[in-house]
């Protein structure tokens, strides 16, 4: 009967034994059903997020025609040169004699004007003397009249280096030191 028992049992394992056989493939066969699926699922969920995407965004299938301007370009960085020596200018105010002192810096954001203004500073500088020998005296001593002779002096010198190099861009003329008596 010990034999029949250890029969039966072989039996009953081998009986289950079979049974995980069987059953082995059909999970493993669910288990790829099941991948493949959730695939699905995810690519169809995808799918409706890139389109609602596009849908809220605006976005179509042939790209509309936008005319993109260039972006402009950076502001240069301001480029000062002093023109020295001082400028000093003799005045006859009714019947006193008076003098005027003046130091100049020109600022540009280009480096072509101020070599420009460099290689043409013997023009300029004369230029400049008669400007300031033409100046009304009483004049000169208001803000206005300070206004009005740094922009003077500007288009001078932009006109100078304009017809002399074909180049412009000289922003302002400093008053750096201003001296009258």
């Amino acid at each position: 009967m010990a034999k029949d028992a250890g029969k039966n049992a072989g039996q009953k394992g081998g009986a289950k034994d079979e049974d995980k056989a069987v059953e082995a493939p059909a999970a493993a066969n669910g288990g790829i059903k099941r991948f493949i699926i959730m695939g699905g699922v995810a690519v169809v969920v995808m799918a409706a997020s890139i389109g609602g995407t596009l849908y809220f965004v605006g976005g179509t299938a042939e790209p509309e025609a936008v005319d993109v301007e260039a972006p402009p370009p950076a502001k240069q960085v301001a480029i000062y040169h002093n023109l020295r020596p001082a400028f000093v200018v003799n005045f006859l105010a009714g019947n006193k004699p008076r003098y005027l002192q003046a130091e100049l810096t020109v600022m540009a954001r280009d480096p072509k004007v101020i070599e420009a203004v460099i290689t043409h500073t013997p023009l300029i500088r004369s230029k400049i003397i008669n400007l300031f020998a033409d100046q009304d005296y009483a004049a000169l001593q208001t803000d206005s009249g300070k206004g009005a002779l740094r922009e003077a002096l500007r288009a001078l010198i932009d006109g100078t280096i304009s017809t002399e190099a074909k180049l412009s861009g000289i922003e302002t003329v400093l008053l750096t030191n201003f001296v009258m008596q």
